[in-house]
């Protein structure tokens, strides 16, 4: 064949096979430009979900700012978990946990609400006549029908309701405020009859901005005398006042909840320097005798509008490290207070009345903590639970503080997070302050023939127990708490062949559900 007409035979399946190859290349052409306009969607869509992601970490970072609301007394994380270090805050240098899964936001302030639902019950070998809160002052002496006869009480006054609400202000002011209340109101006396309506009264309210190295709080909460497990915050969960079921503590525990203005320093994240001004109340206890004109110039537990001639002034430093990986806290604390009466006329008896205490708390190994707490005060006593008085008065108006002290031994230990140990040893003791007007006839705290409720001192071993059944971050925790306690009372003085102390025996037992 003839090689032209071969090559002119070819050239139409050339060109069908070029345009074939054509029309392909064309195709992929489109199919590479709609993958690449798909990939400029993903990244514009990454891009778009990266800047989602930087604003909500920018929220995050501002929200975890936010402190998660200072748990109710009685809730310390300890209880739960205690943690290997201090709670975290202001003091410990470390942010703390992001807000409690029930916040919500009104505007730009995140609300937290909070505490706990708590079915209570205590029994004593005593007939005290309290609920879960123990009258430690009230224990009878063992010859008394009451030192003979038992009380159980079954409650859930001691259950608790938290709101915390917290602004950042600035990016470097932080607002919060804080309200916490219990049902341990003014009860009525058939309260337990029929209805049991307990009556929702304050514990803590108060305000507090951070800005920077600086803190300003006012309201009502813990004294600067109540001792720290972190740094010198007002936070319940920073303060020990014990693991115990028992609403009233210890008998050793130096504790308030007074209004104060609050300013606290944070040079670092190991110090911290704290000084208030708390409210003052000249305190006597109902076994203090004093002249008739006095009755109404000091508090015996039922004057409220005692006067005062101005604030107490409380100070305190606190360190906070870690050595080996344990935390540790030491503080010390110191108190002023002013006392005036008027006898007369244009007359006007004054006195100062000083205290001071110290305190550590230390873990030796991971969760087993060991803490202990000393206070010594001249004109202290309300101090210490309001076990013994602060001052004493002379017939001519002289003023003359009485001489008070307290201390706490303890450990707390973990073994898992289901399981919480704790025993603590407490005591308190008030010096006898007393003149004789005449033969018979004495006035001040603990004289011969004075009441058995003067008391001279108080002791207290406890022991007790957590079992956490479940606890999940976004409902909260189940618990059974358990707590042993045996309290005796000494007396300055009885009548002559009656019982000289007074003692109980203390169990209590409570189902305890904790918001988270």
């Amino acid at each position: 064949m003839n090689p032209m007409r071969k090559v002119c035979g070819l050239l139409p399946l050339a060109l069908i096979v070029a345009s074939a190859q054509t029309d392909e290349v064309q195709k992929l052409r489109e199919q590479i430009a709609a993958q690449q306009k798909q990939l400029d969607g993903l990244r514009a869509a990454l891009d778009s979900a990266q800047s989602a992601i930087d604003t909500q970490k920018k929220e995050l970072d501002r929200l975890i700012a936010v402190k998660a609301g200072p748990a109710p007394a009685g809730t310390q994380t300890a209880f739960v978990n205690p943690p290997a270090k201090p709670p975290a805050g202001p003091e410990t240098g470390e942010k703390p946990q992001a807000p409690a899964p029930l916040s919500f936001r009104i505007g730009s302030a995140e609300f937290t609400p909070g505490g706990f639902m708590d079915f209570s019950n205590a029994w004593r070998s005593t007939n005290i006549g309290s609920g879960v809160a123990t009258s430690f002052s009230g224990i009878p002496l063992s010859n008394t029908a009451a030192g003979r006869t038992q009380e159980f009480r079954s409650s859930a006054m001691n259950s608790r309701i938290t709101l915390t609400i917290a602004e950042k202000a600035t990016p470097n002011t932080l607002v919060t405020g804080y309200l916490e209340g219990d049902f341990y109101g003014n009860n009525a006396g058939n309260v337990y009859v029929v209805s049991n309506s307990s009556t929702f009264r304050m514990r803590h309210f108060w305000a507090n901005v951070e800005h920077g190295k600086w803190e300003v709080l006012g309201g009502q909460t813990w004294t600067l005398l109540t001792p720290n497990r972190a740094g010198t915050s007002q936070v319940s969960s920073n303060v020990f006042v014990g693991l115990g079921e028992d609403s009233n503590y210890m008998v050793g525990l130096v504790w308030g909840r007074p209004g104060q203005l609050r300013v606290t320093y944070h040079p670092n994240k190991h110090w911290s320097i704290a000084t208030a001004i708390e409210n003052s109340q000249q305190y006597v206890t109902p076994a203090t005798m004093l002249p008739a004109w006095a009755a109404t110039q000091v508090d015996n537990g039922s004057v409220p509008t005692a006067p005062n001639v101005r604030p107490d002034i409380v100070a305190k430093v606190a360190y906070d490290t870690q050595v080996s990986g344990r935390a540790v806290h030491f503080e010390l604390a110191g108190f002023s207070r002013q006392f005036r009466v008027s006898p007369a006329l244009d007359t006007y008896s004054n006195a100062q009345g000083l205290g001071g205490s110290v305190g550590a708390n230390v873990e030796i190994w991971k969760n087993f903590r060991l803490m202990t707490t000393g206070f010594y005060s001249s004109g202290g006593g309300r101090e210490i639970a309001g076990l013994g008085p602060d001052l004493v008065i002379g017939p001519n108006g002289a003023i003359s503080p009485v001489h008070s002290m307290a201390g706490i031994a303890g450990f707390e230990y973990a073994p898992n997070p289901a399981m919480t140990f704790f025993g603590y040893y407490s005591g308190s003791y008030f010096n006898r302050n007393y003149m004789l007007v005449s033969p018979g006839n004495y006035l001040g705290y603990g004289y011969p023939g004075s009441s058995s409720s003067a008391n001279r001192d108080f002791q207290e071993p406890m022991f007790g127990y957590y079992y956490t059944f479940w606890k999940n971050p976004r409902i909260g925790a189940l618990q059974f708490i358990g707590q042993y306690s045996y309290v005796m009372r000494s007396p300055w003085w009885v009548a002559p062949g009656t019982a000289w102390d007074a003692h109980a025996h203390m169990a209590f037992g409570s189902l305890r559900f904790t918001l988270p």
